[in-house]
């Protein structure tokens, strides 16, 4: 079963290398161990960002 990561909604995650997901909090790469955290509610995840959920881009 394929399992999403609350990284996978938050706006500072801006893509994927080396098999880590990458975001502005971990730039090397978040680690396993991180995304299988309740992250919704987390203020600092790392490097005082945490998580802020992306918008919705606006429908027309």
């Amino acid at each position: 079963m394929i399992q999403l990561s609350d990284c996978d909604n938050c706006k500072h995650c801006f893509g994927f290398e080396h098999g880590h997901a990458l975001c502005d909090a971990f730039p090397d790469g978040i680690p396993y161990d991180h995304m299988d955290k309740d992250l919704v509610g987390c203020k600092n995840c790392n490097n005082g960002i945490g998580f802020e959920p992306k918008e919705e881009p606006a429908q027309q």
